[in-house]
């Protein structure tokens, strides 16, 4: 079975310092059919605007050369970007709807970051009292309502890798607690046609399974969900195609036939059994 990884970072992301060469090899080395770069692009990011932003100009400069080279070889390279999301900002929406109209981008991916203009990764956020956790569902079914020019809704339950370690407290959640606003959240991009993202980060933070949880693609499944793409979401070359083999077989044990790599922003599904 030969995989891909669509979901990774190179120095062009500010938490980043991989070079996209390096990445290219690694996805060589392991025989991965596409390795596509979606670099962080989280406009007007609370307290410093210009922390999760690129050059989109160098960006496609020094890429697409490198993609060029990968034609006719085992690995082809994708170029693409993960937009942060945001609620209640047609302004953001207008400007993503630019950035991305003008450069050829073979896969966008929708990533929730930002919740109440507070980072999950900082500790201030778990200050506060509620369920942190509800609010983040929130915010991601508020982004993934009001925002459509993605491909994928990235890593749906990464909140959970940031949730502070008690004694006595395991990083989880049960689904069951947050089914209504996650249902439509996964109703949503179904009905659109748009693709749920796998991401194997999870595994590398501690948490014994991938992002989302198996209950949420058995039920993207159910809600007729076609498409489904595989993410490391490595940020150095060491990482990049890590756990990809176990989210396909977590993704072939819920009924899934084939994963999904997006060229030139337009889905095509391959097989999970292929050798």
């Amino acid at each position: 079975m030969r995989l891909s990884d669509t979901h990774t970072h190179t120095r062009f992301s500010t938490d980043s310092k991989a070079e996209p060469a390096e990445l290219l090899s690694a996805a060589s080395a392991q025989g991965l059919s596409y390795l596509c770069f979606t670099d962080h692009m989280d406009l007007d990011f609370p307290g410093d605007a210009t922390q999760f932003v690129f050059d989109t100009d160098q960006y496609f400069r020094e890429l697409l050369p490198l993609k060029e080279q990968t034609k006719g070889k085992k690995t082809s390279l994708l170029i693409g970007i993960e937009m942060g999301l945001r609620p209640g900002r047609p302004d953001l929406r207008a400007q993503i709807d630019t950035l991305l109209s003008e450069k050829p981008y073979d896969f966008v991916l929708g990533s929730t970051h930002i919740v109440d203009e507070m980072d999950p990764y900082e500790p201030e956020y778990w200050s506060f009292s509620g369920d942190r956790l509800l609010r983040y569902f929130e915010t991601v079914y508020e982004n993934t309502k009001e925002h459509t020019n993605f491909d994928s809704l990235a890593h749906l339950d990464y909140i959970i890798r940031y949730m502070p370690e008690k004694e006595g407290f395991a990083r989880d959640y049960r689904v069951a607690d947050y089914e209504n606003l996650l249902e439509e959240t996964l109703r949503l991009i179904a009905t659109r046609g748009q693709a749920l993202e796998l991401n194997t980060a999870g595994l590398r933070k501690g948490l014994p399974f991938v992002h989302p949880k198996k209950e949420l693609l058995l039920r993207f499944k159910e809600l007729g969900g076609e498409y489904v793409t595989l993410g490391s979401d490595a940020h150095a070359a060491k990482d990049v195609g890590a756990d990809i083999k176990t989210a396909a077989e977590v993704l072939h044990s819920c009924g899934y036939s084939g994963y999904t790599v997006y060229k030139e922003r337009k889905p095509m599904v391959l097989p999970l059994s292929a050798t």
